[in-house]
């Protein structure tokens, strides 16, 4: 895994992000100011958000029970195991991705498995054949959660988080998310 991230990449890719994909930050910034004023499992327009932002392209009953234990656990001290094997025993589908950024929202301090984020930090996501795969994939994303903590630590973390609010002054979101949105942004142009 990676230790230190390109400074003048991240500034490059931020400065992209902000020039194409403005409205992507601003979406989320919407998700995040209204995740506790509405009933998530009732209200339409923030799963349409939700969805459009995460890439949510699940049948109605995925998004049913998602948004519904999405607003029973908004409040709780939750882990990735909890969501992502709740998702599986309803479905039979190991969604990692759907999962994290569910805990994400509930807990912005929690990283979001995205393929991009993954690429750049080059972790192995298991493959679907795995035996096991809903343990590997819960043990990945501890890996990522350390990653993310150790890193944090680090002044290459403080030249990034500072390089992020240059380019995007007035958007307040967490550290791990200034991280996350600037490795993301490095894979999306790839």
């Amino acid at each position: 895994m990676i230790e230190v991230i390109d400074i003048q990449a991240i500034h490059k890719s931020l400065l992209e992000l902000k020039q194409l994909r403005q409205r992507a930050v601003e979406k989320y910034i919407t998700i995040m100011d209204n995740f506790h004023k509405c009933d998530v499992s009732q209200n339409l327009e923030f799963q349409r958000i939700y969805k459009g932002f995460y890439r949510v392209r699940r049948n109605t009953e995925f998004c049913q029970l998602y948004f519904e234990y999405m607003e029973q656990h908004k409040n709780a001290n939750i882990k990735l195991d909890d969501i992502i094997t709740h998702i599986y025993k309803k479905t039979s589908r190991i969604e990692p991705s759907f999962s994290s950024k569910m805990l994400a929202t509930i807990n912005p301090n929690m990283p979001v498995w995205d393929k991009n984020v993954i690429s750049q930090l080059s972790l192995d996501a298991p493959p679907y054949y795995r035996q096991n795969r809903l343990q590997a994939v819960i043990e990945t994303y501890s890996v990522l959660g350390k990653w993310f903590a150790n890193y944090l630590e680090t002044q290459n973390a403080k030249d990034v988080i500072h390089i992020f609010n240059k380019v995007f002054p007035n958007i307040q979101v967490t550290n791990i998310k200034k991280i996350d949105l600037a490795l993301w942004s490095l894979g999306a142009k790839e």
